[in-house]
């Protein structure tokens, strides 16, 4: 099997039947001798910040010299994104080396009818390749929810739950503490929890758990993070014995996330030799791609992978920190998202609208998004199948002046962000 064999080999994977479980992934690693319970896990869960999170931990971890795996999803430019050791994507004979130890047993499980989808597939890689470069931490973020999501089987964990909102509802519960509890299906027992400041119903489900579970919950308050200076470049906040902490991120809800893994590096001192000047560099160099990323600066061209209505309000606010003369939205969602709140605040941004489509099996299709649209509001809108030409559209619509902003999915901004790049580089 060869690179672009292994790729198909996943694409083709047919996906579980019935209710969510972890059962054949458990399955799949037990007969792998289980390399998830291999190195320390930081594991990560929550609506939005995941991402974030997971690169300030990491980098902050490796700055202090320790080796860590980290596991995202979805990815953004190349699968092998997904997984990395230590800064460095896994490489695709790594990839393919180690799908084809996983696929000998796939073949057993299939014979048994236990069906591993692709995404069980990509996170037993992870834990795989983790376990061959005998890192010190697995950086683990969530799929979706945590309780039943591929990658919650490992027997120890710190848990750590970014904001929590309403987003999945069909799946993961219709109101927050239904939601909570499924992430909070992380928590183990005796183990310790870090949190974002949640909304109460929230907080008090995974205050519920941690005791059920004897476990400790450590969260903050948002007055103990004090924002020193935020524009549209970086932001500079103090939290805690943590002065002057700086991101590159662009917003200041970044600083809240910051003070998320803050916390966690500061428990992790009573085992590791941890530099609080080291912690802040691993902080300031964290990147996260397609999260409120400037593409270029004339015209200031920003995409974000903003897909929900806590994710969406949070970019508007952050929107107001940029100086531009007019907004050029380019937007698509997928169709199981609370449409009518998420075009009501990205409307508002707009001063003129390029819509596109996902290339999803949930995307919205591109005639109902631009009805919705067209029921409030009668600004120009642009109706453009072809992301490329979408893409171009934003760009001849925008003056020097101007800022272009492309969000609404991260399966969007997926193929935006290769393409803008394209055209800004030529």
């Amino acid at each position: 099997m060869n690179y672009e064999e292994s790729l198909d080999y996943l694409d083709t994977r047919p996906a579980p039947m019935g209710d969510f479980t972890t059962d054949n992934i458990k399955a799949l690693l037990n007969r792998l001798n289980n390399p998830q319970n291999c190195g320390q896990t930081i594991h990560i869960t929550g609506t939005n910040g995941k991402g974030s999170v997971a690169s300030f931990l990491t980098n902050a971890l490796l700055e202090n010299n320790l080796s860590v795996g980290k596991f995202t999803s979805p990815y953004l430019i190349d699968i092998r994104e997904s997984v990395q050791v230590d800064g460095e994507f896994i490489s695709k004979d790594d990839f393919v080396k180690n799908l084809e130890i996983i696929k000998k047993e796939i073949d057993v499980l299939d014979s048994e009818n236990i069906i591993v989808s692709s995404f069980e597939i990509l996170t037993t890689i992870a834990y795989l390749y983790f376990k061959e470069k005998n890192v010190d931490f697995n950086v683990i973020e969530v799929g979706m929810g945590g309780r039943v999501d591929a990658t919650n089987t490992e027997d120890e964990n710190i848990s750590v739950f970014c904001a929590i909102s309403l987003d999945h509802t069909g799946i993961l519960g219709k109101n927050l503490k239904e939601i909570a509890y499924q992430k909070g299906g992380l928590i183990r027992k005796e183990s310790i929890a870090f949190s974002y400041p949640q909304d109460v119903e929230a907080k008090n489900e995974l205050l519920r758990i941690c005791e059920e579970e004897n476990s400790e919950f450590r969260d903050f308050r948002f007055d103990e993070v004090e924002i020193v200076e935020a524009n549209d470049t970086d932001t500079v906040f103090n939290f805690r014995n943590f002065k002057n902490v700086k991101t590159n991120l662009i917003g200041e809800y970044q600083a809240y996330n910051a003070s998320v893994a803050l916390m966690v590096l500061e428990y992790l001192k009573k085992d590791y030799n941890l530099d609080n000047e080291k912690i802040k560099l691993g902080i300031e160099k964290s990147r996260n791609i397609g999260r409120l990323e400037l593409l270029s600066k004339s015209p200031k061209v920003l995409i974000d992978g903003s897909h929900n209505d806590a994710s969406i309000h949070v970019l508007t606010e952050n929107i107001s920190k940029f100086n531009y003369d007019k907004l050029i939205l380019g937007f698509s969602v997928l169709i199981d998202k609370n449409h009518e709140k998420i075009l009501s605040q990205v409307e508002k941004l707009a001063d003129k609208i390029v819509l596109t489509e996902i290339d999803n099996d949930r995307h919205t299709p591109l005639n109902d998004l631009k009805e919705e649209f067209e029921k409030i509001t009668d600004k120009e809108i642009y109706a453009i199948e072809d992301r490329k030409k979408a893409a171009e559209k934003t760009l001849e619509l925008a003056g020097e002046n101007d800022l272009v902003l492309w969000c609404g999915s991260l399966y969007l901004i997926k193929d935006m962000r290769k393409i803008l790049l394209e055209i800004l580089n030529n």
